[in-house]
């Protein structure tokens, strides 16, 4: 975990506000990936504060399900799993499908030209394949354009909290190159649904980005679960 973190001096505002943020900003851009242990005192030293404010900082992201804190060992980066995966996949499409139904009440809302520019963007990232916190972000900025034309504010911290909880699955399946094809094309259907008024369109592509997660996401991690158990079964030479 030392090498990943870097020294960032809080400025006078809430320390323990600052601290939270800044932890789960390095576990949700992968400066701090699942499974890393957490030490108190080099996150302290990081942020320049005591252990108290970290400490407390690390039972709120416990909360949030960014962190497991074993006892007696410490805390440390929640792991990824196919069945948690598949869990908060169903719950989101379950608070999304409610977003996407308001948000087709009235398309109007939809900011089309600002959809536009993150679908240009989000090609040409998708297109380079580098810088993997760029991609994660200008989708997750498309898709809450379109949520947020529900004007649901409660359901719209609920799926940020959600998106949140997935961003190590985004992470995963991102460097996934053989999925960017349908990913991309699954975009452009959604900005033409939005750009033609097609409400009922928009709500029919939702569904099939939904039904893309069991027959595709959720297999992926089942293998790399089976994979990593493999490689930690006694006399594995690895």
């Amino acid at each position: 975990m030392s090498a990943s973190v870097r020294s960032s001096r809080i400025p006078l505002r809430n320390v323990h506000e600052a601290v939270v943020d800044g932890i789960r900003d390095m576990i949700l851009h992968g400066q701090l990936e699942p499974g890393d242990w957490l030490r108190q005192d080099e996150l302290a030293a990081a942020f320049g504060v005591s252990t108290v404010p970290v400490r407390e900082a690390l039972r709120q992201l416990q909360a949030e399900g960014l962190v497991t804190l074993h006892r007696r060992r410490g805390a440390a980066v929640a792991s990824i799993s196919a069945s948690e995966c598949e869990e908060i996949y169903r719950i989101r499409e379950a608070l999304e499908s409610l977003a996407v139904h308001w948000a087709a009440e009235n398309l109007g809302r939809i900011p089309i030209e600002r959809l536009a520019l993150l679908l240009s963007e989000i090609e040409i990232a998708e297109a380079q394949f580098d810088d993997v916190d760029r991609r994660l972000d200008l989708v997750r900025e498309f898709f809450f354009a379109i949520f947020q034309a529900s004007e649901k504010q409660h359901l719209l911290r609920m799926l940020s909290s959600l998106w949140d909880l997935t961003n190590q699955y985004r992470r995963y399946f991102s460097s996934r190159a053989e999925l960017v094809p349908q990913r991309v094309a699954k975009y452009r259907r959604l900005y033409q649904a939005c750009q033609a008024g097609d409400a009922e369109g928009l709500i029919v592509v939702f569904r099939d980005i939904w039904a893309l997660r069991e027959p595709t996401l959720v297999p992926l991690l089942r293998e790399e679960e089976a994979k990593d158990s493999r490689q930690q079964a006694p006399g594995n030479p690895e």
